[in-house]
């Protein structure tokens, strides 16, 4: 999907990495998890998602703010545009930050808070990404609407996994480059643009590229790299076909 056909929500972003946060990850590697979003936005990473599911919600809460300050030392650096951050879950975190006046957005899953309630909790203005895997959840997401304005309450949808992962635990097989472009097909008709994630690569993403995707969500490849500046720069690249740099 082109940056002149995304919705207007979504256009002042660039997906094309979307990297996700895991904090037992960054620190098998010796990293803290501030210090390896900052390398990795310095590196290309656009979109930044804090997800750690084994922490409460003052550790997220202080993870999160961390993770803003260091979206902006590493976005400097790079002289790029802003460069959103998504917080897992965890709907009053949210609600806290967002009542200070910082910029933050939420992605749910299946089973976390309905979309409902957190639009109704955070209002219209933050973007709510969504979780789904079938063309039934496709559905459901594009049929949420608010009552007074006819406004979709799904901002994006996350898909996936791509190819098998052990991110998750008891996370389903992959879909492969193929499942994921049928799924992504089938989102983008219903008015939902996607991002596909699960065990992808620098070596895999070229195979992702022809999918209509925004972009891609990655974890491990960069959390666990040796350098995640470097990671997030070829992982880029290669999605867009593109030499690093």
């Amino acid at each position: 999907m082109s940056t002149s056909a995304l919705p207007p929500r979504l256009a002042p972003y660039d997906w094309t990495l979307y990297f996700v946060t895991d904090t037992a990850q960054c620190a098998s590697v010796g990293r803290t998890v501030a210090e390896t979003v900052a390398e990795a936005v310095a590196g290309g990473a656009g979109i930044v998602q804090v997800r750690d599911k084994d922490a409460s919600d003052a550790e997220v809460e202080a993870l999160t703010r961390e993770v803003l300050t260091a979206v902006e030392r590493g976005a400097a650096e790079r002289a790029s545009a802003r460069v959103p951050v998504f917080v897992d879950d965890r709907l009053d975190v949210v609600r806290r930050l967002r009542e200070e006046g910082l910029d933050v957005h939420i992605h749910v899953g299946q089973t976390d808070e309905p979309i409902a309630e957190v639009r109704r909790v955070l209002g219209p203005e933050p973007l709510v990404g969504l979780s789904a895997r079938t063309p039934e959840q496709f559905a459901a997401a594009a049929a949420l609407h608010d009552e007074d304005t006819g406004a979709g309450l799904v901002d994006l949808l996350g898909i996936g996994p791509a190819y098998d992962t052990t991110t998750k635990a008891g996370a389903p097989a992959g879909f492969g480059p193929d499942g994921i472009a049928a799924l992504a097909s089938a989102a983008v008709q219903m008015g939902l643009p996607a991002v596909g994630i699960g065990g992808i690569t620098a070596e895999r993403a070229p195979e992702l590229a022809s999918a209509p995707l925004l972009g891609i969500c990655v974890v491990s490849a960069i959390c666990r790299a040796e350098d995640p500046r470097a990671a997030a720069a070829a992982i880029r690249a290669a999605y867009l076909g593109a030499a690093p740099g």
